[in-house]
């Protein structure tokens, strides 16, 4: 009789040591799933981690990758999209991104930009009278040069914009004969020239830019770009060959003045 007793405690207590196992389980498995809602909510909201910020443009990476700076003075990789050319002016604006990962870093992705266009004010020369005259001010006519919004074109050098579609070498560039902008009207077609200037105006919408030869030399001359591109402002080496009527085709361009 007694170790009848026995038997059935000890079944007894078999009994509850399993159902307890079983509970531990079950909370186990419960704790897993829930710590596994966890974490895929922290990795959505990462990826989908939104912010905006004020910014201009201070650089350019390579591609559709410019180097921004915020109003804290941080610089910042931004992927802008067909955006960038247009704002190369470094005049601030307003950039809402999806914070991403590419091999080289963190990145801005684009999804939004807020950007108004300088207005510009010309002054006009107050008529020369015996008495004050206040000087007036007026809006430049709003007309947008097609560069703005012209993609740049890949460059041949990480730290400058260089295109060298002739593929010419050191060497081979002591061949162009050195000459100011206004000098070049002179020069004979087929003559090879180097010159330093300033890209203007876009002349013919993605092949020729008017470059200015600055204050001091003057002059300007229409550059046949050749599938290359430069922002308006820049002031670049320009190689290339006088052509009939003036032009001078490019066989090289860079910008590091």
């Amino acid at each position: 009789m007694k170790k009848k007793f026995m038997t059935v405690a000890l079944c007894g207590l078999l009994a509850f040591a399993a159902s307890g196992f079983a509970a531990a389980a079950e909370e186990n498995k419960t704790a897993a799933a829930e710590e596994a809602v966890a974490q895929a909510e922290m990795q959505n909201e990462k990826e989908s981690q939104e912010i905006t910020l004020r910014v201009a443009i201070t650089g350019h990476e390579a591609g559709r990758i410019y180097k921004v700076t915020d109003e804290e003075g941080n610089v910042l990789r931004a992927d802008l999209g067909k955006h960038g050319g247009r704002m190369l002016n470094r005049h601030p604006f307003m950039l809402t991104a999806e914070v991403a990962q590419d091999e080289q870093g963190e990145v801005l992705k684009l999804k939004k930009v807020e950007y108004v266009d300088p207005a510009p004010l010309i002054e006009k020369q107050p008529e020369k009278q015996g008495q004050q005259v206040k000087e007036e001010t007026h809006k430049a006519d709003d007309y947008r040069d097609h560069a703005y919004g012209h993609d740049l074109s890949k460059s041949h050098q990480k730290r400058f914009y260089q295109y060298n579609m002739a593929n010419l070498s050191e060497a081979d560039l002591a061949s162009y004969k050195k000459v100011d902008v206004a000098a070049i009207a002179k020069e004979e077609a087929g003559t090879k020239v180097a010159f330093v200037g300033s890209a203007v105006r876009t002349v013919e919408k993605d092949k020729v830019i008017r470059f200015w030869g600055g204050p001091v030399k003057g002059g300007h001359v229409e550059v046949i770009m050749n599938d290359a591109y430069v922002p308006l402002g820049q002031r670049s080496t320009v190689y290339g060959t006088v052509q009939e009527g003036g032009r001078v085709s490019l066989k090289r361009l860079d910008s590091v003045e």
